[in-house]
């Protein structure tokens, strides 16, 4: 088995991250540097004083509406409640790079699990309302990851993780 492939089985987020790099350089050009010698150095150029903040560009595909203009306030209380103890769940539980106890990784792939499973049952909801499109999940994500771990640098989250947990553990699964 490639390293590349077994490393994907355990951070999916990776591999999802390197292809959305894939497609977002697919019209990219490569500019050719000239190699450095002793005559004619490389000069580095300095990023500008007033560089902005990265902000995240999100490629909608074509026909899809645009995001909503406050992504943390889209939709019902139990749908944004749901967004909220998903992220709190990965980020109570995220990929380690060192390899784990059976039991441990186990335990850890399940937690993980519960997350995708309430964050799921969010964006379903968001969808349902008609509040948001499926192309906005990512985005959604995202800003609620943020949220939690602002919320919880501030040692102010919104929902405990037990209760997220116990959210996550009673929404149904379908098979």
């Amino acid at each position: 088995m490639a390293i590349g492939t077994a490393h994907s089985r355990r951070n999916p987020g990776l591999a999802l991250a390197a292809f959305l790099a894939l497609g977002a350089c697919s019209g990219c050009s490569q500019v050719d540097t000239p190699a450095a010698t002793p005559e004619t150095p490389i000069a580095l150029e300095a990023p500008p004083a007033t560089a902005p903040a990265p902000v995240a560009a999100y490629q909608l595909p074509p026909g899809a509406p645009p995001l909503p203009p406050d992504l943390l306030a889209t939709g019902s209380q139990e749908a944004r409640d749901d967004l909220y103890c998903s992220a709190m769940i990965y980020n109570a539980n995220p990929d380690v790079s060192d390899a784990l106890a059976p039991v441990d990784e186990a335990l850890l792939r399940k937690a993980q699990m519960m997350g995708f499973v309430i964050g799921e049952s969010g964006i379903n909801r968001l969808m349902a309302e008609k509040a948001a499109h499926a192309t906005h999940a990512r985005a959604i994500a995202e800003a609620y990851a943020a949220r939690v771990e602002s919320d919880l640098k501030a040692n102010a989250p919104r929902i405990s993780l037990d209760d997220c947990m116990a959210r996550a553990h009673a929404v149904p699964i379908q098979q």
